[in-house]
Order: C-alpha cells, then sequence, then structure tokens
C-alpha cells in the first residue's frame, strides 16, 4: 500500500509537471517575451499541486489494474502531458523552423498524427495488458522531465521582475511649449496592400479608414524599419533604424559591429525622451515586447501585454493562466493546433480590449499628452470580422487570406470606435492623429511589399485630405509628426 501511494504521489507530480513542459523552456529560453512576474509563478505553483493531485488520484486507482478499462484511463490520463511534453521539444530542435515547413504538408500532417493514433489503437485493442505495462513503463521513464520543469520554474520565481502596470500622477511640463495632443495607433501587421485598393484610395468596404483618410495626410510611401515587430518597433521607440535585435532573459540587446550591446529607447534623440522634452505627457500600451520595463524612465503612464502569457491581460489571480499560457505555447501545426486555438482566441480577445480602453482614456486637460498604442490586430490569430469577436475554426491558419481579411475589416470598426471616443469627448478637432503599422502581413495574399506600410496622420485642425508620395522612413516621420504638433521649435 505505501509503495501504491509513494508511486501515485510520484507520477501523478510527474504528469502535472510535464504537461507544463512548453512553459519551462520557454522561461529557460524565452521569459522577455512572457513578461513573467512572480504572481505568474504563484499561480503556476497552486496549478501544479491541483493537477499532480488529480494525477495522483487517477494513478492510485489503476495503477494495479490489468484491466482494458484501466489501461485506457492511464492512457488518457498521460495524453495531455506527454503531447505537451513533444510540444516542448520540438521547440527545442535545431531544425524547428524544417520540422515545420514539412508539417504544413497536407500528407505529413495527417499521415502522422493518423499512424500514432491506428499504432495505439491496435496495441489497446489486440494487447490491452502489454499495452498497460508500457504506459507505465513510459511514464515512469520520462518522469524525470519533471524535476527539470520545476527546477526551471524556481528559478523563474527568483528572476521574476518584469513590471507591466504603471501610472504617475500628471505633472507640470519640463519645459513651455504648446502642443496639440497626439495619439498613434500601431496596428501590428497592417498592410498597405490590403488597405488601399487599385486606385491609390483607402477601399471602401474599410469605411472608417476611408473617412479618416479623406481629412488627413496620406504618407504614400513610407518604408518600416523591418520586416519583423522584434526589430520594427524598437526601430520607432528609439527613432533611428535598428539593424538587428535580440531577445534573452536580460532583455533587448542590440547588434552593434558584431556585438551584443543593451538596447536602449531612452536615449536624448529618442521618441518618449523628445516627446518628454517637448513638455508632453507620455503614455504608451502595447503588447509583445516589455513596454513599462524598456520605456520606465520616460513614462508617465504604462500598459505592458505578453502575446504569449495570458495572466498579462488579466487582474485576478488564477491558477488557470498557466494552464493556458502553456496550451498558448503549443505549436500550431495540427494535432497540437487544435488545443492551442481556444485560449489563444480569448487571449487575443483579452489584449485587444484592454489596449482599446487604454487607448480610450480620456485626455488629460492641463497638459498635451502623447500617447502611442501598439495594438496586436491584425496579427493572428483571426478572431474577429467586421461585426466582432467571431472566431473560425482555423483561427490560425493564414493562406488563403480570408481570415486577415476579416480581422482587417475589425480593425476599421475598432479605428472608428477609438475615433468616435474622442469626437465624442470633443477632443478629435484639435487632437494629431497617427495610423500606421510596424510592417505588412509577412504570409503572401495581396502582399507585394511588407516593408511598405500604411502611414496616415490628421493634424490638429486639418479638414482636407492630402498625398505625399516621396519615399519617408517610419521610424524618422513618427517623431517628426510628434515635433510638428508642437507650435515651438523642437
Amino acid at each position: 500500500m505505501t509503495r501504491r501511494v509513494v508511486v501515485s504521489l510520484w507520477l501523478g507530480f510527474a504528469l502535472a509537471a510535464i504537461f507544463f513542459y512548453p512553459l519551462a523552456v520557454a522561461l529557460d529560453a524565452d521569459s522577455y517575451y512572457l513578461q513573467w512576474q512572480r504572481r505568474d509563478t504563484a499561480e503556476t505553483a497552486v496549478a501544479l499541486v491541483g493537477l499532480a493531485a488529480v494525477y495522483a488520484a487517477v494513478v492510485f486507482v489503476v495503477w494495479r489494474r490489468q484491466t482494458r478499462a484501466a489501461a485506457l484511463a492511464l492512457a488518457c490520463a498521460a495524453v495531455f502531458p506527454v503531447a505537451s511534453l513533444l510540444a516542448g521539444v520540438a521547440r527545442q530542435l535545431p531544425y524547428n523552423d524544417e520540422l515545420r515547413v514539412a508539417w504544413e504538408g497536407r500528407l505529413v500532417r495527417l499521415s502522422v498524427p493518423a499512424v500514432v493514433v491506428a499504432v495505439l489503437v491496435l496495441g489497446f485493442t489486440r494487447y490491452p495488458q502489454a499495452f498497460g505495462r508500457w504506459v507505465r513503463r513510459g511514464l515512469i521513464l520520462v518522469s524525470p522531465v519533471s524535476l527539470v520543469v520545476v527546477s526551471t520554474l524556481v528559478t523563474s520565481a527568483s528572476r521574476a521582475s518584469s513590471v507591466r502596470e504603471f501610472e504617475h500622477p500628471s505633472a507640470g511640463a519640463d519645459a513651455p511649449a504648446s502642443c496639440a495632443p497626439v495619439v498613434a495607433l500601431l496596428f501590428d501587421e497592417l498592410s498597405y496592400a490590403y488597405l488601399y485598393g487599385d486606385d491609390g484610395n483607402v477601399r471602401s468596404d474599410l469605411r472608417e479608414f476611408a473617412r479618416f483618410s479623406a481629412v488627413a495626410t496620406n504618407y504614400r510611401s513610407v518604408v518600416a524599419p523591418a520586416k519583423e515587430t522584434l526589430i520594427a518597433v524598437p526601430s520607432l521607440l528609439a527613432a533611428r533604424r535598428v539593424q538587428d535585435i535580440r531577445a534573452d532573459n536580460a532583455g533587448l540587446m542590440e547588434v552593434v559591429n558584431g556585438r551584443l550591446t543593451p538596447f536602449s529607447a531612452v536615449a536624448a534623440d529618442g521618441l518618449f525622451p523628445t516627446a518628454r522634452r517637448l513638455g508632453f505627457r507620455t503614455e504608451m500600451a502595447g503588447y509583445y515586447l516589455a513596454y513599462c520595463d524598456l520605456l520606465d524612465t520616460v513614462l508617465d503612464a504604462c500598459r505592458s501585454l505578453s502575446f504569449y502569457n495570458v495572466s498579462s491581460a488579466r487582474a485576478e489571480f488564477s491558477p488557470l493562466d498557466p494552464v493556458l499560457t502553456t496550451l498558448v505555447l503549443w505549436p500550431r501545426q495540427f494535432p497540437f493546433g487544435l488545443l492551442k486555438i481556444p485560449p489563444f482566441a480569448v487571449h487575443q480577445r483579452d489584449l485587444v480590449e484592454t489596449l482599446a480602453s487604454f487607448a480610450k482614456r480620456p485626455l488629460p486637460p492641463d497638459r498635451p499628452v502623447f500617447r502611442l498604442v501598439h495594438f496586436s490586430v491584425p496579427h493572428l490569430p483571426f478572431v474577429f470580422d467586421a461585426g466582432g469577436y467571431d472566431p473560425p475554426f482555423d483561427s490560425l491558419r493564414t493562406s488563403p487570406d480570408a481570415g486577415y481579411v476579416n480581422q482587417v475589416r475589425y480593425v476599421d470598426r475598432l479605428f472608428g470606435e477609438l475615433l468616435g471616443e474622442l469626437r465624442r469627448t470633443g477632443g478629435f478637432e484639435d487632437t494629431t492623429v497617427v495610423v500606421f503599422a510596424d510592417h505588412g502581413f509577412r504570409f503572401g495574399g495581396r502582399e507585394r511589399d511588407p516593408l511598405h506600410v500604411p502611414f496616415i496622420v490628421k493634424a490638429a485642425g486639418q479638414r482636407d485630405g492630402v498625398d505625399v508620395m516621396a519615399p519617408r522612413a517610419g521610424e524618422d516621420l513618427l517623431k517628426q509628426v510628434l515635433q510638428q504638433a508642437c507650435r515651438s521649435p523642437g
């Protein structure tokens, strides 16, 4: 009896810990993107204990039984932890990119899972006792992996320090200036080719963008700093072209002359330091990068969200958060994507709602504000359409581009809601509004040049549309728009 209890407790703990293996891999190699906090570690500890108790109870009941029902129950209990372990291992393979490309092929994507399932079903139906024995042996064999998971979680707790949110009281301007408020809305992966039609105008089905474009300055030849967010957004914040950025557990590192150097967005000529110098109250909210850490000394208000860690968009303590985060970290390819899509879809909705709420904040009456909001749409998962949140079954599918097109239509609606709030509060006419992208749609379709991005500016008091055809660099133009919002020189 004692041995049975010990085995049950050990395997229950092992199954629970192995389920969190993808989370441990991310914390070990990519913790920057998770914006991990000690609260997250506490949530994971509670979830681990709860799952371990459930798995231990199952193992205790079925371990010594040799029936088909016992073998089936044990296999069902093990399937999610083992699948999660495989998902995490796949991320660590040196040929992970090649594996993902191969898995996109219909033959491989369907045949490999089918063969695995067929072998397991055959073994269970023809040799149930042997099947049960091998399931037990397999669990014992992989159970030490649980110690690696727990060790990583403990280590992450000791270094968790990411700040996700802060708000400082409005203070007097650093320098006297007369500036119009500036609200800049950055939509991730919003494509010029999908926004503008062949006639050179914003597509008629995107009514809010078309309405805005008609009274704003359309910069027709803006070049994004890079084809990926990790480089493009730091370039926009630093107001200079950054060649290469690496993210590690210490933060963002810039490659300069072949050497890794800590990236800084708070140098004097950066975007937000310039805004501070001009007298703006500075506010930023966004997803993907740890903005509140990156810009802590030059922001008055900040909200930073993780694209992968669902707890970053939730205020309440919940042991369910690390479970959902682990599923979000699973590969999007079939069959893993079947369980990844639901929590990822809900997280995308939470990201958008949180960032939209920040963007709708009333403009402070005592000081001009520069507010930059980096939205996670129309980037996948494609869970919105023109009517709102309505995730399809295949919301991670990028080809054909119907999901992306539908989400662009939602972005149009969202943009209209944000402008509607400005109009409702009477701030639209006297505010400079910027809408732009970090890069275009990277997965084909109509896209011809993901570096050619939309960049539309309605200056305070502007009522007529203007086209600017001269090539401009996005990282320079955003800073210039900020300076031009002030009547005193910047």
